[in-house]
């Protein structure tokens, strides 16, 4: 089972000293834990002083029952005598083995293969996933080309870009640039996920497999990608149940303001007008439709924020934070951290660092007992800070993307 404890951390940059989550024990049958590790996501932590990111070089242990894989990673820039780092790798283990049945203990969790890179380490999972060599360079060959596209100065050279390397644009180069469009806008870099779309477009119109293969995949992923109002009207339309209609009014919400009903309405008066009644009919409902779904999803959100609001401020106001967030476990959800997170960044924006600093040491505390840790010595530091929780700040992402 999966192992988190808390390390010391010393920042790359500012030479601060902290302490830190840290997983020692990957299980590779653990989905969200596996593509963290595999992207570098996990184990890292951002500097309380300088802000700056690092991830701590001690060894850990990745293991799949499965697929009968003991790996360790003993980083190479890892100061410690052999005898001393022999000794946490055979804690590892000792640690892994202990928490298995008897029946599950193998002789390949005993005698682990080492890797001196997360690299290294990283192509021999996806090698016993049946990822090879070859697929692991198509890839970068795909990243490098999107990246050129990108650099492009002008129209004319990024055509003359396109015709170049038109046979390269198949349905799998499509596939991975539209999982780049879903990773920029899940890690909430908007511009990027709006430029690579934009991208996307541009390249599905201009190459010859292109128009085919985008259809291909958005079809096969369920994804939905709005750009204006008018398309998000002209879906609705087409819609064919009320599945679909309500997974329209979720994935464009930020689209369905004064300016689209008076769309709508206008489209309503003008089929009345020319005596179209049953598409006027049709438009109605549909009006009524798209007004209940969106009431129905702001209550939901407005009730789900008010309550994590208030969480977060009976967290605050308490002298043990970690009390509170022990009792209150079972309520953490994404609406707590979203608040959590604004107010965050509204501390920031202000130049409170301190309060910042409080409020992003809660988040740490409520992470680690979401995850059972014993984090004793961060909660004596989770200090409730002064001020009350601020409002979450509105956004309008520029490029909305639901499933369907």
């Amino acid at each position: 089972m999966p192992v988190q404890q808390v390390t010391p951390v010393i920042c790359s940059n500012c030479r601060t000293q902290y302490s830190a989550p840290f997983n020692n024990l990957i299980d590779g049958q653990d989905p969200a834990m596996k593509s963290a590790f595999l992207q570098g996501r996990l184990n890292i932590s951002q500097c309380p002083q300088c802000g700056a990111v690092n991830r701590p070089e001690v060894p850990l242990l990745y293991y799949d029952l499965e697929k009968e894989l003991a790996l360790v990673l003993a980083p190479g820039g890892l100061s410690l005598d052999k005898t001393i780092q022999e000794k946490m790798i055979g804690d590892l283990t000792n640690s892994l083995v202990n928490s298995l049945p008897a029946d599950q203990v193998k002789f390949y969790l005993l005698n682990p293969k080492q890797f001196l890179s997360l690299e290294s380490m990283a192509k021999a999972i996806l090698e016993a996933d049946g990822i090879t060599e070859e697929m692991l360079e198509q890839q970068a060959a795909q990243a490098k080309l999107i990246q050129e596209f990108m650099q492009a100065p002008d129209e004319a050279t990024l055509k003359e870009l396109i015709k170049t390397h038109d046979a390269q644009l198949d349905y799998q180069f499509f596939e991975a640039l539209t999982a780049y469009v879903q990773a920029a806008h899940m890690g909430g870099d908007q511009e990027q996920a709006q430029a690579l779309y934009a991208l996307r477009t541009v390249l599905a119109r201009w190459s010859t497999q292109g128009k085919k293969a985008v259809a291909e995949v958005d079809r096969k992923i369920g994804l939905m990608v709005l750009e204006s109002q008018d398309e998000l009207l002209e879906k609705l339309q087409a819609a064919t149940d009320d599945d679909e209609i309500a997974a329209l009014v979720a994935a464009g919400h930020s689209l369905l303001d004064y300016s689209f009903f008076q769309k709508l309405t206008d489209k309503i008066d003008q089929t009345t007008k020319s005596g179209d009644t049953e598409t006027g009919t049709a438009l109605r409902e549909l009006r009524a439709k798209v007004l209940e779904i969106k009431a129905q999803h702001e209550e939901q959100s407005r009730v789900a924020l008010e309550k994590a609001g208030n969480l977060l401020k009976e967290v605050l106001q308490s002298n043990r934070p970690d009390q509170v967030i022990d009792e209150k476990l079972d309520q953490i959800d994404e609406a707590f951290f979203f608040i959590l997170s604004a107010n965050i960044e509204e501390a920031q924006r202000r130049g409170q660092n301190e309060l910042a600093q409080a409020l992003d040491m809660i988040g740490n505390l409520t992470m680690a007992k979401l995850q059972g840790v014993d984090l004793s010595a961060m909660e004596d530091a989770a200090e409730p800070p002064a001020e009350p929780p601020a409002e979450p700040p509105a956004e309008k992402p520029q490029i909305h993307i639901g499933r369907r």
